[in-house]
């Protein structure tokens, strides 16, 4: 569907599912996922860029585990509840980091598309499950890889999405294997049970195949480095699940920093991490006022009131 007329490349109007909306202004907030809508953004050329976004897994422990780490004594968790954390591993190849961290949570699916597999994180507000689990993810630049394509980390993430859907017996079970054999590249295919958060279910795999070799490779350095902030207390017992790709938008929509409209497009307003300008949801937030107050000074701004107070 267009939303403008493409001689004056302006906005008329705006297509919804009852219909359209006469319209001079859109605020394009979609999420990070929106994948049908990037490919109508550049189907009716509207100027997108690839950009780098995070790859990788998510990496679950017994919370019992993290919180013997992060208190000592077992009668702190009582007082403070669950525990989370957060690390920085520099290797040779990249830096990983974890982000996201679930103390007390579930690892959930977060598929955006049918017959693809991707995982992501969850706490209830009692953060109160048998587990902990964290994003554990590299930063991967596609125009690196030699990609060029504005799609390109679309096209990257439903490559291994598609993989995982498989390994995950075709099922949307989530791949997983221990922490310590992704680390010896051991595979951790086969009848084995693993503990998980993951209610739907797991099927162990070699999680390398659902992970460029690149960003594989990254985990695989890195982790011992974590493990080792830890005095050995990271690796022991924990299983990662894969793949996860839900930590910013492989995609940036082009936008005048001053105007923050998309350039040729007079009143197209790109905001937060769909549009590639944010990472999370406060970040979002400020991004999507910002572009609020000069669509409201441009449009409709505030004048003084007449008369006397």
């Amino acid at each position: 569907a267009r939303c403008w007329r493409r001689s004056r490349r302006t906005i008329a109007r705006v297509p919804t599912s009852s219909g359209y909306i006469k319209s001079s202004v859109v605020v394009l907030g979609m999420g990070h996922s929106a994948r049908d809508t990037y490919e109508m953004l550049h189907r009716i050329g509207v100027p997108l860029v690839q950009k780098p976004f995070q790859m990788g897994l998510r990496i679950e422990h017994p919370q019992e585990q993290i919180n013997r780490h992060k208190y000592g004594k077992k009668d702190y968790a009582a007082l403070l509840g669950a525990a989370d954390y957060s690390l920085i591993a520099n290797g040779a190849t990249g830096d990983l980091f974890t982000f996201c961290m679930c103390a007390g949570g579930y690892i959930i699916p977060s598929v955006s598309e049918p017959e693809m597999f991707c995982s992501n994180g969850m706490s209830n507000s009692r953060h109160d499950t048998p587990y902990a689990n964290s994003g554990l993810v590299v930063t991967y630049d596609p125009s690196k890889e030699g990609l060029t394509h504005p799609l390109a980390g679309v096209y990257v993430q439903r490559q291994y999405e598609a993989r995982a859907y498989e390994l995950g017996d075709r099922n949307y079970l989530a791949p997983i294997q221990w922490a310590r054999d992704f680390v010896k590249g051991k595979s951790g295919a086969g009848s084995e049970r693993y503990p998980s958060s993951m209610l739907r279910g797991t099927r162990g795999a070699n999680l390398e195949e659902v992970l460029p070799p690149i960003v594989a490779k990254t985990i695989r350095e890195g982790l011992p480095i974590m493990d080792k902030k830890w005095n050995g207390q990271y690796l022991p017992n924990a299983t990662l699940v894969g793949p996860e790709m839900r930590g910013s938008s492989p995609v940036r929509i082009e936008r005048d920093p001053v105007t923050r409209e998309t350039p040729g497009i007079e009143g197209l307003y790109p905001i937060g991490e769909g549009a590639g300008y944010a990472g999370g949801i406060v970040s979002a937030a400020v991004d999507g006022l910002r572009t609020a107050k000069v669509v409201i000074g441009r449009h409709s701004p505030l004048r003084p009131a007449s008369g006397n107070l």
